[in-house]
């Protein structure tokens, strides 16, 4: 069903009103080529040196597959049960091959939904993917989109990265004294000559803040995506520049919950923050505890960090959709006078997604307000 809507969405708190829930069907595999280890590398770095050149196709198990499709009807069910219009991406029956003249993937399911769009207000923004296997992936949201233009939104695309050999900035890691050799050492696609580094970006790079944007910058890949940003959306919104908050998505170290309140993994992640920002009042994340997590045996290992559960997405600025194995933050949140509604989440670090990965928040009541 079309949307009679425009996409108006300004903030991470307001009222939601229509929200896009990715998809799974078809996720068989990770493919563990250059892109898609750099991209993870805090994580897979140590299970990259069990990995070798002919093992970087990395299966999942179909009874893990049916596990999460099961947790993301229930996320759905919720959703709809507050009131939310839920959109979903077109399925897809497997992963396809991908080919470019500079290299050859496998593609993934529009599951992770907020990285490959950023919507600031009334305008959809195709980012720029970091991981060659999920460039196509907003092929599975272009119904979706195509209806919110025709009800009048924008809709803009950054520069299609080629990601051939070379392209990709590794200083993050290696600024860290990370070698980033177990990343690039199976790495078969072709350089671009004379191409250099190239615009990469995530639109869970951002948190909107009405009127202001955070923008973690870790990259020279990020540094052309915030200039094309900055030069696009000047006249509309005030931007931030995070430096290196994190290797690149931040909705998992900090998420407003509403206006004065942050909730944030930890006090050391003040200092990055915009002045105006630090005099919010802050719930840090309680301890997680490890047994929450679904162990893998084998060569599945985790992509996500073990603070996933911060992932939380606000349904108003009073009721927040939290992983039901998360009690810990269930209880302070509730000790605030939150409304929360728990759902179960279990193989998010397999995916590397928690509910705000999962989701694009198309259409809430906030508008281009200043809130510091």
């Amino acid at each position: 069903m079309a949307s009679e809507l425009s996409v108006h969405s300004y903030d991470e708190w307001t009222r939601l009103r229509e929200v896009i829930v990715g998809c799974a069907s078809g996720y068989r595999l990770h493919h563990l080529d250059s892109s898609f280890a750099l991209f993870y590398y805090e994580n897979l770095y140590e299970p990259l040196s069990q990995v070798t050149a002919d093992g970087r196709l990395v299966s999942i198990p179909e009874r893990i597959l049916d596990e999460l499709q099961e947790d993301i009807r229930g996320f759905v069910d919720a959703l709809e049960s507050f009131g939310a219009r839920v959109l979903r991406p077109v399925e897809i029956p497997e992963q396809p091959d991908l080919v470019t003249p500079w290299w050859r993937s496998i593609g993934t399911p529009a599951l992770n939904v907020r990285d490959q769009t950023l919507i600031l207000g009334d305008t959809i923004i195709e980012t720029a993917p970091h991981v060659r296997g999920r460039i196509a992936e907003n092929d599975y949201l272009k119904p979706i989109f195509y209806n919110y233009f025709a009800a009048g939104s924008g809709w803009i695309t950054m520069p299609r990265p080629t990601l051939a050999r070379g392209v990709l900035d590794p200083s993050y890691f290696v600024d860290q004294g990370l070698s980033v050799e177990r990343a690039l050492e199976a790495d078969d696609a072709k350089e671009f000559p004379q191409l250099g580094y190239e615009m990469v970006f995530d639109g869970a790079q951002c948190i909107r803040l009405g009127n202001d944007i955070l923008v973690n910058i870790a990259s020279q890949n990020h540094e052309l995506a915030f200039t094309w940003l900055s030069r696009m959306f000047d006249d509309k919104f005030t931007f931030h520049r995070i430096e290196r908050l994190a290797d690149n998505h931040i909705d998992s170290i900090i998420l407003p919950l509403r206006p004065g309140l942050l909730l944030l993994r930890s006090p050391e992640y003040l200092k990055y923050l915009p002045y105006g920002l630090r005099e919010w009042d802050v719930i840090y994340a309680p301890p997680v505890s490890e047994a929450s997590f679904a162990q893998y045996d084998g060569i599945l290992f985790p992509l996500a960090s073990k603070f996933i559960d911060m992932n939380v997405l606000s349904l108003d600025s009073n009721t927040i959709i939290v992983n039901s194995l998360y009690p810990e933050l269930i209880e302070v949140l509730e000790a605030r006078s939150f409304d929360v509604i728990p759902v179960r989440h279990r193989h998010r670090r397999l995916f590397g997604g928690g509910f705000h990965c999962f989701t694009l928040d198309s259409v809430r009541d906030g508008g281009r307000e200043s809130y510091f």
